[in-house]
């Protein structure tokens, strides 16, 4: 079984995989994280961590997602997620799951989940930015996820490596998208336009990133 030792807040915390095979793309059987100053999100439960082989002083950055007690199963939900519905989506249009360790700290549960770090960096221009927005989420309803809140720019990273896409604990898995129909629009990807009567998710997608921008005021 893989483990994870995690340097956090000045404590070692000892964790071990939720699964008992090694998780895909996990580069060593037993690891060390150490979580950065860093914070991703308000909470402080998003952070920078520099991972490593355990032993060795870690230099490989990558994200942590940390979860306590009735925290936790919304994270396993998204560590499912990840190695079910979106395995094959790691690296383009999400980032690549490296792991779910579990254990606990002062009798709680606790859960940590590594994700491939991605520098926030556009060096693309907006439309471009949308276009690869709109890609992403067509993707995503190919491979039956409905995220449901696209429409905020805090579920998306913009990155040097292009844009990605993040936070599935709370996305209807089993979507049967039917609101692609065949269209003359051709800044849709394959030539595809979202039906104005059908998904509602590609719809406002469309709306928001598509030829005007809602969000961001053109020159």
């Amino acid at each position: 079984m893989s483990t994870l030792e995690l340097l956090y807040d000045r404590k070692i915390y000892e964790l071990w995989s939720w699964e008992p095979q090694q998780a895909v793309h996990q580069k060593a059987r037993h690891q060390t994280a150490r979580i950065l100053p860093t914070r991703l999100t308000p909470r402080g439960n998003v952070r920078v961590a520099y991972l490593g082989p355990r032993d060795e002083e870690p230099d490989s950055l990558v994200v942590t997602k940390l979860a306590r007690d009735n925290e936790v199963p919304a994270l396993e939900r998204e560590y499912r997620v990840y190695m079910d519905r979106l395995q094959h989506l790691q690296g383009s249009v999400v980032p690549i799951c490296y792991g779910l360790y579990r254990g606990k700290v002062q009798g709680e549960k606790f859960a940590c989940m590594l994700l491939e770090y991605y520098r926030h960096l556009m060096t693309y221009s907006i439309e471009e930015r949308n276009f690869q927005i709109m890609r992403a989420t067509w993707k995503l309803h190919e491979a039956g996820i409905l995220h449901g809140s696209i429409d905020s720019m805090h579920h998306i990273v913009c990155s040097t490596a292009g844009v990605r896409i993040i936070d599935f604990s709370d996305v209807v898995d089993n979507h049967r998208c039917v609101g692609v129909i065949q269209g003359p629009h051709l800044s849709y990807p394959n030539g595809l336009a979202p039906s104005k009567t059908g998904c509602p998710e590609l719809v406002l997608v469309d709306k928001i990133y598509g030829p005007t921008d809602l969000l961001y005021q053109r020159p």
